[in-house]
């Protein structure tokens, strides 16, 4: 695989096809493998490119994750996008990747043509401190049912994780993590190959999980990104992501949603047909 030097660290993609350039951006405890069935499909049409974003496989996992940010990775991608020479580039990005793809977009329209975004974590629009007893009761105020479901997730699944990566418990860590987010008894469930990604990129979620966590979300920039967005739900997600995308669709100017049936936080994996039959429909009527 060709690797880039990237901000002191190095990054391993891969490339396929020709035309114009699609990059996408994985989400956590992942890397570039997740995005195979969208790497063959695509690049029928498009030059394509899947990344390993820094800590994660086959990346080095060294560090202490104090640079494990939103901020980091989308420094990382702007440096990545200039290295290998794009413009007009088609970001396409799951969970953390997304959100790291949107602050992209946001801040260097100049580089990116189309976003797609697979349920973007962007949690300080739903609480900007969690820990912060104030901050949500002011989310209970406001949508007590997002509230619920948003403590849920915190006490079943990101604290316990973040206790149990503490430990250097890598393997209790991530199964807590991947129930919460795929749902209870997911991990169990998973195919070897899945499986044997989420564990290769462990180090990574505990770079992350026990970081600096998310900067307050620059809602005004936001209101000024003209680039078309297309928010991708899965059918079956856990619903404050869904709270999240509403929020951001009520902010970002030109974006509109699709769902994919049958399908959770991972939606181009677990229906990857139709999530790429949507993806790339947005594409072509977004002259891409």
């Amino acid at each position: 695989m060709p690797a880039a030097e990237i901000n002191g660290t190095k990054l391993e993609y891969l490339e396929a096809g020709n035309g114009e350039p699609v990059i996408f951006v994985h989400g956590s405890v992942s890397d570039y493998r997740t995005w195979k069935a969208q790497v063959d499909f695509f690049s029928q049409k498009y030059r394509v490119f899947a990344y390993s974003r820094r800590y994660h496989f086959p990346n080095s996992s060294a560090g202490n994750g104090s640079d494990y940010t939103v901020d980091t990775h989308s420094r990382d991608l702007v440096e990545f996008i200039r290295k290998v020479g794009l413009r007009g580039v088609r970001l396409v990005g799951s969970s953390y990747g997304a959100y790291t793809s949107l602050i992209t977009g946001i801040r260097n329209p100049d580089l990116i043509r189309i976003l797609v975004l697979g349920e973007p974590p962007v949690l300080p629009l739903l609480a900007e401190n969690p820990d912060n007893p104030l901050h949500m009761v002011s989310l209970v105020l406001r949508s007590p049912i997002t509230a619920l479901r948003f403590m849920r997730f915190g006490m079943t699944a990101i604290k316990p994780a973040q206790e149990a990566l503490r430990r250097d418990d890598l393997e209790g860590g991530l199964k807590l993590f991947i129930n919460g987010v795929l749902g209870e008894g997911s991990f169990d469930r998973l195919p070897p190959p899945a499986r044997t990604v989420f564990v290769d990129n462990a180090k990574a979620l505990k770079a992350e999980l026990l970081g600096p966590g998310f900067p307050p979300f620059p809602i005004e920039e936001a209101r000024t990104c003209r680039i078309p967005i297309l928010f991708v739900y899965g059918e079956k997600s856990p619903r404050f992501f869904h709270a999240i995308s509403d929020k951001l669709l009520k902010i970002l100017p030109n974006a509109q949603r699709v769902f994919i049936t049958g399908a959770s936080h991972g939606m181009h994996r677990d229906n990857p047909e139709e999530y790429n039959s949507k993806v790339l429909s947005f594409l072509s009527d977004s002259h891409g």
